[in-house]
């Protein structure tokens, strides 16, 4: 399986192409016979990244959108126009309106394009976990069994007139299956990581998870802060108690991710920009 980063945050060091960064996520999955997109980043950003690479978008068979927010799935609209082919999944709660709090107090939309949702006929919307196909399955609903990241609590719904606190009940994660393993893709991790992880062992049961791809949701880039140092050292202990390697960037934060490295060494990888990789 090759997945081949098209739009992170960062650019990895050996960019040679002149490909671009933005804030937000697309990873493009080479599996099998099936051509895979998880995310289009927020821009057509990773589409002349992928022309750069030498990657040809219209022949993607499925794009999947982790979650309702414009960094993943904001460049949708321009997927459309350069293929026709794909079958195109999110959640059917990821339609909703999504915005976050700046500076707590004023709302700010980040939700997916609303005139691009309505266009019911190109998207496949589920909400219940589905299977593809016998190596592919779309899983929602995590438990709340670690805490989730403070960082959440500046995102919020509009429902008719007034906000609500996002639940992140419009938020997928990807299983890919390969050789009796799996290869976990979760977007920003909002409901947990480690939350994540315990629901795919529920629905694996004998199945190992050899590598995730996403970020964790520790880092908000509007206020430039971070979660606590208490929550970033039990999220590290609890990420070395399991058994993926982590392949992870965006809404992790570069500082984050050196600090957990430094405890979790080649458990943790990165995924930057440009970058290959071979699992």
């Amino acid at each position: 399986m090759k997945i081949t980063v098209l739009a992170e945050n960062s650019v990895c060091k050996t960019n040679s192409t002149n490909i671009k960064s933005e804030h937000g996520l697309s990873l493009f999955i080479e599996f099998e016979d099936r051509k895979i997109l998880f995310d289009t980043g927020q821009s057509d950003t990773f589409i002349k990244n992928a022309e750069k690479m030498g990657i040809d978008l219209s022949q993607v068979d499925f794009l999947i959108i982790s979650h309702g927010h414009f960094d993943h799935g904001g460049g949708l609209k321009h997927f459309l126009r350069i293929n026709i082919k794909a079958k195109i999944f999110m959640h059917i709660n990821a339609a909703h309106k999504f915005y976050i709090k700046v500076f707590g107090l004023i709302p700010y939309y980040v939700g997916l394009d609303q005139k691009i949702i309505a266009q019911k006929d190109k998207l496949h919307f589920i909400d219940e976990d589905t299977q593809i196909d016998s190596k592919m399955i779309l899983l929602e609903g995590f438990p709340d069994l670690f805490p989730q990241p403070e960082a959440n609590k500046a995102l919020v719904e509009k429902v008719k007139n007034r906000f609500i606190a996002d639940k992140f009940n419009h938020e997928l994660a990807m299983l890919l299956i390969e050789n009796n393993e799996i290869v976990l893709f979760t977007g920003c991790s909002h409901s947990g990581i480690i939350n994540i992880i315990e629901e795919v062992k529920l629905v694996s049961k004998t199945m190992r998870i050899k590598a995730t791809f996403g970020g964790f949701h520790i880092y908000n880039p509007i206020s430039n802060k971070n979660e606590s140092p208490d929550y970033i050292d039990r999220l590290a202990e609890a990420l070395g108690e399991t058994d993926p390697v982590f392949y992870t960037g965006h809404c992790t934060g570069e500082k984050n991710f050196r600090y957990i490295k430094g405890g979790l060494c080649m458990k943790i990888q990165t995924m930057n920009t440009g970058e290959v990789i071979e699992v």
